[in-house]
C-alpha cells in the first residue's frame, strides 16, 4: 500500500516510549520511536508523516511531526479518539513496531530575519509547533514569537512546563479555553482564537508571518479573517486536519 500511494517507507520503527506527558489531556498519547536501522529522516519542522501497522493494509493516519529534526527519534502526538486506527495505536507498547513514511507536507517552518512568528493552533493542532520550539531551542535560536494555543479545557494543555520554558527563547503564550464554564478559575482567555484576541496581545500581527493549524473550520475562518486585516496570503501558512 505504502509503494501504491508513492510513499517510500524509510524504515520500520520501534516504538522507544509512550507517555501522557506531565499534563496532557488523557486521549493523548506521544509515541516516541527510532528507525531500527539507525537512521533517521531529513525533515523540516511542520512536516508530516503517514503510520501504518501493515504496510500492505489500506489502514493509515497521517499525524505531523512533534519533534525536532535534530533529536535522534520521531515523536508523534496523537489524540486517542477510539477511532478505526487509533483503536489499534491505544494497543501498542513499548517495542512493538510500526510503518512511518517519509515526511512530506508544505506546512514548513523557515524562521526569517525580515518577519517574526505568529503561531495559531488549535487542540491537537499544537504538535508541529512543538517542532518548530524544539528545533529553536536545539539551535540555541531567540525569536519573538506569539503562540496562540486554543484547548477545550484548562486541563488540556500539552506540556504545559515545556511550553513555558520556551519563554526564554522569547515565546509569549496566550492560552484560551472554549468549553470551561465561566465560573471555573481561569486567567487566560476564552473563546476561539479570532482577531480580536489576537490583536489585543500582539498589536505588529501583521507584519509576522502567520503558522496556524487545526480544523478545518478554524483555519477558513480565520484566514478570511487575517486577510482581511491585510496580510498577505503567501504570509499565512496553513496546516488543516479534516478535510
Amino acid at each position: 500500500m505504502l509503494g501504491k500511494m508513492g510513499l517510500r517507507p524509510y524504515s520500520i520503527y520501534e516504538i522507544k516510549e509512550l507517555t501522557h506527558g506531565e499534563s496532557d489531556s488523557p486521549r493523548i498519547v506521544s509515541f516516541k520511536m527510532r528507525p531500527k536501522d539507525g537512521q533517521k529522516f531529513n525533515f523540516v519542522p511542520g512536516m508530516f508523516s503517514s503510520l501504518f501497522l501493515n504496510p500492505n493494509d489500506k489502514l493509515f493516519r497521517s499525524y505531523s511531526i512533534a519533534s525536532s529534526p535534530t533529536e535522534d527519534h520521531l515523536e508523534f502526538m496523537i489524540e486517542l479518539i477510539n477511532g478505526r486506527f487509533t483503536s489499534l495505536l491505544a494497543n501498542l507498547k513499548e517495542g512493538d513496531e510500526i510503518y512511518v513514511s517519509e515526511p512530506r507536507g508544505a506546512f514548513l517552518y523557515e524562521p526569517s530575519d525580515k518577519h517574526n512568528d505568529l503561531f495559531l493552533a488549535a487542540g491537537i493542532g499544537i504538535a508541529p509547533f512543538f517542532s518548530m520550539l524544539r528545533y529553536l531551542k536545539s539551535k540555541n535560536m531567540k525569536r519573538n514569537v506569539y503562540l496562540f494555543y486554543s484547548i477545550k479545557h484548562k486541563d488540556d494543555i500539552v506540556n504545559l512546563s515545556e511550553l513555558e520554558g520556551y519563554k526564554e527563547l522569547g515565546l509569549n503564550i496566550i492560552y484560551t479555553v472554549t468549553r470551561d464554564a465561566e465560573n471555573e478559575p481561569w486567567s487566560g482567555e476564552r473563546g476561539r482564537i479570532n482577531m480580536q484576541m489576537i490583536q489585543k496581545h500582539s498589536g505588529d500581527f501583521v507584519s509576522r508571518t502567520v503558522y496556524l493549524c487545526g480544523g478545518i473550520r478554524f483555519v477558513k475562518d480565520i484566514v478570511e479573517e487575517l486577510k482581511s486585516e491585510g496580510i498577505a496570503d503567501e504570509e499565512i501558512k496553513r496546516d488543516i486536519w479534516g478535510e
